[in-house]
């Protein structure tokens, strides 16, 4: 399992799935859609779950990850709860 968080100047997007070939071009496809003429506008931060880390697929997933940061993209990596707590703490909080 993947978790990406998408940050643009278009805006930003959280995107969760399986490490698989399908799932990578999906998120290619939404991180094409937020970019500007500018690829160094958007930011992928990227987190894998303890089970996809270290396999074959983690592998796969590094390859694709420097092809983004070769195409321009900045691209982090950090752990699924530093990831989740950002995201919550970006939310809107309701008012009481």
């Amino acid at each position: 399992m993947l978790q990406a968080r998408i940050i643009s100047t278009r805006g930003s997007l959280y995107f969760a799935a399986e490490a698989t070939p399908y799932d990578l071009e999906n998120l290619r496809t939404h991180i094409r859609d937020l970019q500007t003429t500018k690829p160094s506008d958007v930011r992928l931060e990227l987190s894998l779950d303890r089970h996809t880390a270290g396999d074959v697929k983690s592998m796969q997933v590094s390859a694709w990850l420097r092809r983004l940061a070769a195409d321009g993209v900045q691209v982090s990596v950090c752990t699924s709860a530093d990831l989740v707590g950002r995201v919550s703490a970006e939310r809107p909080q309701a008012r009481r």
